[in-house]
């Protein structure tokens, strides 16, 4: 019938539009990430800057004074309704110390907030992200950002974590993660599933990418980015979008602080590499 025909071509149409409209979005995702992907590695391959910072960035490798937040969280932050507490505007620098930890012949290294990016340099400091220092602050957590695809295997994390809690923080540690970034991460994963669970699992099974044509979050995303995104940025101090790595997952240029991560030492491939990484470069 006529009518029938007409629901097929609007069909039709709406369908075209919608693939149209995702292509699109991926070639400027494609094109902004060849750009972007070398930027904050001061032009090193990602793995192998990653596994730099592993193996050489461990929170025991830290002096005194360490930040306050600098520490793995042991209470739930979600179970509090005063979480997050007001966030100052400053930034987390790093500055190596030159002191040599015995038992592993590593150069120890300090982490300590700034007011402004300038007073960070004058004390010759280097920005390792926006925002105050916390429990992934550490440049092993860094490297765990940088070199490997963490949104799906943290989601493979999530799934053991129904099982069993414990086994979601090993999986976490699996990853790379210090103890005190994996302790953030699993209290995020948890709330997440508490809060999300059935909208994630919906957008599982129709299988929508990360962003819609339009450029906003699916609604998992956005789940996780309003009920459980506050408290983690909060406690976590770094996040990928304030220490400027590239992400899959397209941000609004307003939340991405433009940074590189040029403070190795020594030949970057040259690391005897303790923790190697999970999936494939992912960068969310």
């Amino acid at each position: 019938s006529l009518l029938s025909c007409s629901f097929a071509v609007f069909g039709k149409q709406w369908y075209q539009r919608r693939v149209r409209g995702y292509l699109m979005f991926a070639v400027f995702f494609f094109l902004r990430f060849f750009v972007l992907s070398w930027s904050d590695t001061c032009g090193q391959d990602r793995v192998v800057l990653g596994d730099w910072f592993v193996s050489h960035g461990s929170p025991d490798l830290l002096e005194d004074p360490i930040p306050p937040l600098v520490s793995a969280v042991t209470t739930d932050p979600y179970s509090d309704p005063s979480n997050p507490p007001p966030s100052p505007d400053v930034y987390c620098a790093m500055q190596w110390s030159g002191n040599i930890d015995p038992s592993s012949g590593l150069q120890k290294y300090r982490l300590k907030n700034f007011a402004t990016e300038a007073e960070a340099a004058a004390a010759n400091y280097s920005i390792t992200h926006k925002g105050h220092c916390g429990s992934c602050s550490s440049l092993q957590d860094l490297g765990v950002y940088i070199r490997q695809n963490l949104t799906d295997v943290t989601t493979k994390c999530s799934i053991k974590g129904i099982i069993s809690r414990r086994w979601q923080n090993c999986c976490l540690k699996r990853l790379g993660f210090s103890d005190h970034c994996a302790s953030i991460w699993s209290y995020n994963i948890f709330n997440t599933k508490k809060r999300c669970l059935w909208i994630c699992l919906w957008q599982k099974i129709i299988s929508e990418p990360y962003n819609r044509p339009d450029g906003s979050l699916n609604d998992c995303l956005q789940c996780d980015e309003d009920k459980s995104g506050p408290n983690f940025k909060y406690f976590s101090g770094r996040t990928r979008r304030n220490s400027g790595i590239p992400s899959s997952i397209q941000r609004p240029g307003s939340q991405v602080y433009n940074m590189e991560h040029c403070y190795w030492y020594g030949d970057v491939n040259e690391t005897c590499i303790r923790n190697k990484p999970v999936g494939k470069m992912d960068l969310r």
